[in-house]
């Protein structure tokens, strides 16, 4: 212990003594280990965290599919879910819930919440216990029992201060009431977002046998102990065909199957890839850090060749002068990461706010013990990385050779060709990095680019959701709708207004139809169709072209006989010969009734810009009103954002007890909506970046440092008649060979790595030519400015001062 700390004093001094070269090592550690941090601070807290679930492993997510009308992934209806807890034999408990927005009142504003109407047995298979009070019991799931809550630690944190006399207060909520039973853990938030849990306790016109296609409900299941995902599978498949077979009325010649996920993948899947992708990707550029280090070393382990030959000679052994020069590498290393680290806590919490809600489990990202780990770790490798070759090679102490290789003013030759080797692999390495941008940042610019069917400027929207207490009637939803609309579209400002169950870029709602006088011919596949209700305004408002027929108006009322709008992607693909209008059909929906198609509308991208367009319907929200509404108001000056006070005005006064939430532009919905492929663009494009100035740095530094090593060579070449143009070329020569050499290893990387973009990319090939092409010549341009600054400088060399010199 005594001779390290001897070591790194001296090591310190030594560091001390070169502010320069200590700045710029300690800098480029501190971006490479700073970028892993950060970045291993979202992984670690999305997807290598367990959830606080007992054995989440064993934790599954259950979906039903129509194959033959392309429904994938929906959700379970009540009678469903009674099937499910006897049929399979590969579940030791299910639960299930459906998410609703309530209103709690009673304090100065109305606020809204989130709520997950449960069974009771959701707990006990999440495995979940209360850390206060209770659960609800099996018993409370009947309707007229007393409506009862269990909160999240979250929601008792922020509204009750963790006070433990929460349990038996009454909240208004939606008008009723309802008595705090129990508070989960910390973190047991599930869904993401849940503010509290109440029991599910369906009507007998919910639980009836004939509204199986009645699909709202989120089935989690726990596998029994040793049964694995692929035998789950099975046992549903088996399960599908018996209720096929029990009830061909709802299933048959649908296409009826059962899906199995493991929770872990419905929470975090989507985003597992991006996530590994921009790791990988921070660990290259950690990689160029350390060989831009490393190269550094090398040139200040031959300036102090003469120290260490002295050293030697004293009688230092090679042992001990490599324990010195490794400690100075970790010496380094341990001020890069310190330095890493305050900069992964800004980026750790600058990648989240820019993910936003598109990022899962977001609430457990933040620098904890892991990362901290994770940094010291990744800090001490590095120091080992960069700091070996330089080590070894200048441990070997010889004397005789460091004072002729000093008299000649050149370098030693495997010195050169490792400073040589490095710098290939940072310009490869950072061509892997720049194709990778490239590609995400061509992906981003075609999402931009695609037609959404919209014009969403100068919009503004929000959402409302009517209270079953006070508006449980069809009529009492529609006089509202009616009254709301005419409030807002009175305001000044406003241009239109409209009202729907969902905007466009919110996901899906897909129904499977029939056609008035058309069969499904045996295997014939009919895509569901996605059904929007909207107001007469609605369409009009996001300035939705007409391409047929006539939209939606006042007229379509409950009297009138159904009407619905399509978009132009249903009447292609149902209608080829233009013939789509006055054609009838009904959904697969209770009390659906067959209604006529009066116009075609261009397509909107109802699901997302990288997803295409669907067949979409769009019916009257007067035949069919609502209790969730999404309300888009377009402003006549283009600031949307000008009327919401006036709005939320309306709103109260309308309701004093209903709050008019999610409030947005329809320009950031957009915005939203890309926002995680945006996030992966910028941050592939600042690590390239990163890797790029790097690489440049180090064929500036190799070069330039080979230049200063033939200072003689260069005057006697032109004491010899060698003009300056013939040096300039010999020194680019050598630079411009480095960095072919790393473009072209760079390539046959990237040609390889490809492939495993292929899934994260959107209107861009992984293979794409202009891509590879155009980094090729980016980084080759940039080597060659790199190596024309020492270049240029050998050229200014005066023989004369040169060979005083030597």
């Amino acid at each position: 212990m005594e001779t390290f700390i001897q070591d790194l004093r001296y090591a310190l001094r030594t560091l001390g003594k070169s502010p320069g070269f200590t700045l710029v090592a300690v800098l480029a550690l501190a971006l490479g280990i700073g970028a892993n941090s950060a970045v291993f601070s979202v992984v670690n807290g999305v997807l290598l965290r367990p959830p606080p679930f007992a054995e989440p492993e064993r934790l599954v997510h259950v979906w039903g599919n129509y194959a033959r009308s392309d429904l994938k992934d929906i959700w379970v209806s009540v009678p469903e879910y009674r099937d499910y807890l006897t049929m399979p034999k590969s579940f030791s408990s299910v639960g299930a819930y459906v998410e609703s927005d309530i209103t709690l009142t009673g304090g100065d504003v109305p606020e809204r919440l989130t709520v997950m109407f449960s069974t009771a047995s959701l707990f006990p298979t999440l495995g979940v216990a209360p850390a206060l009070g209770r659960t609800f019991s099996h018993e409370e799931e009947t309707p007229g029992r007393e409506r009862v809550l269990v909160l999240t630690d979250k929601l008792w944190r922020t509204h009750f201060a963790r006070d433990p006399r929460v349990l038996g207060r009454v909240l208004q909520l939606d008008g009723n009431a309802y008595t705090v039973v129990g508070v989960l853990p910390p973190g047991v938030e599930y869904p993401a977002g849940t503010d509290m849990y109440a029991p599910f306790a369906p009507t007998p016109a919910q639980a009836a046998e004939d509204v199986r296609g009645n699909h709202y409900l989120s089935m989690v299941g726990r596998l029994k102990p040793g049964v694995t995902l692929e035998a789950a599978r099975a046992d549903m498949a088996r399960v599908g065909q018996e209720m096929e077979t029990l009830y061909a009325s709802s299933y048959g010649g649908y296409g009826w199957a059962i899906s199995v996920k493991s929770l872990e993948d419905e929470v975090v899947g989507r985003v597992r890839g991006t996530l590994w992708l921009l790791l990988g990707a921070v660990g290259f550029v950690l990689l160029v850090a350390c060989g831009s280090v490393a190269n550094l070393l090398l040139a200040r382990a031959a300036a102090r060749g003469r120290e260490v030959s002295i050293r030697a000679a004293l009688g230092a052994g090679r042992g001990r002068l490599l324990a010195q020069f490794l400690t100075e590498s970790f010496a380094l290393s341990a001020l890069g990461g310190a330095l890493g680290l305050l900069l992964a806590v800004w980026g750790t919490d600058a990648l989240v706010a820019m993910v936003g809600d598109g990022l899962p489990r977001a609430e457990k990202v933040g620098l904890d013990a892991a990362s901290v780990f994770f940094t010291l770790g990744v800090s001490l490798l590095t120091g080992l990385v960069f700091g070996l070759a330089p080590a070894l090679h200048a441990s070997r102490a010889d004397l005789s050779a460091t004072m002729r290789e000093g008299s000649r003013g050149t370098e030693g030759r495997n010195a050169g060709w490792l400073r040589s080797g490095l710098v290939v692999t940072q310009v490869a390495l950072a061509l892997v990095l720049l194709v990778g941008a490239g590609l995400f940042l061509r992906s981003f610019q075609a999402l931009t680019q695609v037609e959404a069917g919209f014009t969403p400027e100068g919009v503004l929207t929000g959402q409302l959701s009517l209270p079953a207490a006070r508006y449980a009637r069809p009529e009492d939803q529609r006089a509202f709708q009616q009254e709301l609309l005419r409030r807002v579209q009175a305001l000044p400002g406003v241009e239109s207004a409209g009202v729907t169950n969902r905007l466009p870029l919110g996901g899906r709602t897909d129904t499977s139809f029939d056609i008035e006088g058309r069969m499904r011919a045996p295997g014939e596949i009919w895509p569901a169709v996605e059904t929007r209700f909207a107001s007469a305004d609605y369409l009009r408002t996001l300035r939705v072209r007409l391409r047929d027929g006539r939209m939606l108006q006042e007229t379509d009322g409950p009297d009138a006989a159904g009407a619905l709008v399509i978009n132009q992607t249903f009447a292609n693909l149902y209608w080829p010969r233009g013939n789509a209008l006055g054609q009838r059909l009904k959904l697969h929906r209770p009390d659906a009734k067959w209604a006529t198609v009066v116009g075609i509308v261009d397509d909107l991208r109802e699901w997302g810009l990288d997803t295409p367009a669907r067949p979409t319907a769009y019916y009257s929200v007067a035949q069919t009103p609502l209790s969730n509404l999404h309300l888009a108001v377009r402003a006549k000056s283009g600031h949307p954002e000008s009327l919401r006070t006036a709005i939320e005005a309306e709103v109260l006064a309308l309701d004093g007890q209903l709050p008019w939430f999610n409030v947005a532009s329809m320009v950031q919905r957009v915005d939203e909506s890309i926002s995680s492929r945006r996030l992966t663009a910028v941050l592939m494009g600042l690590f390239a970046s990163t890797a790029l100035l790097l690489a440049a740095l180090g064929i500036s530094g190799v070069i330039g440092y080979a230049v200063a090593r033939r200072t003689r060579e260069m005057g006697i070449r032109m004491a010899l008649g060698a003009t300056k143009s013939d040096v300039l070329s010999l020194v680019l020569r050598q630079g411009l060979t480095l960095a072919g050499l790393g473009v072209g290893l760079g390539l046959v990387l990237s040609l390889v790595l490809a492939r495993l973009l292929s899934t994260l990319l959107f209107g861009v090939t992984a293979y794409d030519p202009w891509t590879f092409v155009g980094v090729a010549a980016l980084l080759s341009g940039v080597a060659l400015g790199a190596t024309w600054l020492p270049a240029h400088r050998a050229t200014r060399v005066d023989p004369i001062i040169a060979l005083k010199a030597e």
